[in-house]
């Protein structure tokens, strides 16, 4: 007796039995492949999604029935070719249904039935690849628009890339001028300290002091070199003569004639021609701790330009311990820089990683101040 003998004779198997016949109908050696192709099955005005499909079996999904297993359907196969749909009514057997999933396990029972070379083709288009599906239809390969489709995705491609570029490049903008804008308040705020004290531009010269208390008695400016420059006659009615020691620019203390002074004031300032300028100031205690922990002196004038400066101490001007003088050496060229103008002084901590950020977006910012003016 054959199988199909045996189902007819007995039309209600038990689920195992159904289970194993679906095995062994879906695993025969000899049986045509199964595929998975876009199709649906209609039982009962119920439509089931198509899952396999061979010339002798079938499995779909949907909503199953009661008593479903080992019943006798009509089930309508569908074929979606797009401008058209194949349907063909083939009587099978429901060999297993499964309520919880869905999944319904079909059986043609005659195979060599009318639908059969219908079934037939479609399988071996499909194998030979003369059928595809797309988007749930099957197309024949031939007809397939390849190069409106290919030129469709590519521009989908494309216009996706450009979306992303311009994204990414919109974010890291946007995030390097929050984080430039974070750097130049930080430095601003937290790593620079001004310096409260006066700051004035002279020439680098030589400073000669009064060597003894008293009236200064002579004073010449203009004097040549070997000349005397000043005389100061002192309470023990000696008097102190100071000759010139260069042909020098002279610039005096605000001292004139009669005037009186002790011992180590300064009365004239003599400087070579030519010399650099410096910047004269005191610094505090809490100062020299900044340039103790690696600050940096900065001259800054009122025209917006500064520079680095080197820092020197005048040793003998330290004495109450609230203060003391120091020169400051420009380190490059300042625009702008006068002697006898006064400055600003101030001291920068910023760590060198977040200094460099800042010179470079000092540029830029320059030059748009110097475009709106």
């Amino acid at each position: 007796m054959t199988t199909f003998d045996q189902l007819d004779h007995n039309p209600s198997p038990t689920s195992s039995d159904a289970d194993r016949d679906s095995l062994l109908d879906f695993t025969d050696g000899t049986e045509h492949p199964r595929v998975r192709l876009p199709f649906s099955v209609t039982i009962d005005g119920r439509s089931y999604e198509g899952s396999l499909l061979s010339v002798v079996a079938a499995s779909a999904t949907g909503i199953v029935g009661a008593n479903w297993p080992g019943a006798h359907k009509i089930a309508i196969f569908r074929f979606n070719f797009g401008s058209f749909w194949l349907s063909l009514p083939i009587d099978v057997t429901i060999l297993a249904a499964d309520s919880k999933t869905g999944a319904v396990t079909l059986r043609y029972r005659e195979p060599t039935g009318q639908h059969m070379p219908q079934l037939r083709y479609i399988l071996n288009s499909w194998l030979a690849g003369d059928l595809i599906a797309i988007n749930g239809l099957l197309v024949a390969e031939s007809s397939r628009p390849k190069g409106k489709l290919s030129a469709s995705v590519a521009e989908q491609s494309r216009s996706a890339w450009l979306s992303k570029v311009l994204g990414a490049c919109v974010v890291t903008v946007a995030s390097a001028g929050l984080f430039v804008v974070a750097a130049w308040l930080l430095s601003d705020r937290l790593f620079i300290t001004d310096v409260e004290a006066p700051a004035v531009v002279y020439r680098q010269s030589l400073t000669m002091t009064a060597t003894a208390g008293g009236q200064l008695d002579f004073l010449d400016a203009h004097a040549a070199l070997g000349k005397p420059a000043y005389s100061i006659l002192a309470s023990s009615g000696v008097a102190v003569t100071a000759t010139m020691p260069c042909d020098c620019n002279v610039e005096t203390a605000a001292l004139v004639k009669g005037g009186t002074v002790v011992a180590g004031q300064p009365v004239l300032f003599v400087s070579k021609p030519g010399a650099p300028l410096v910047v004269r100031t005191a610094f505090t205690g809490a100062d020299f701790r900044h340039l103790a922990v690696g600050a940096t002196a900065i001259i800054a004038t009122s025209s917006g330009t500064s520079s680095p400066a080197k820092v020197e101490i005048d040793r003998e001007a330290i004495g109450n311990g609230q203060s003391a003088a120091v020169t400051l050496v420009p380190l490059q060229q300042v625009p702008g820089l006068q002697s006898g103008s006064p400055v600003s002084v101030r001291l920068d901590s910023t760590p060198q990683w977040l200094r460099s950020i800042r010179n470079v977006i000092s540029i830029p910012i320059g030059q748009i101040e110097g475009g709106v003016k």
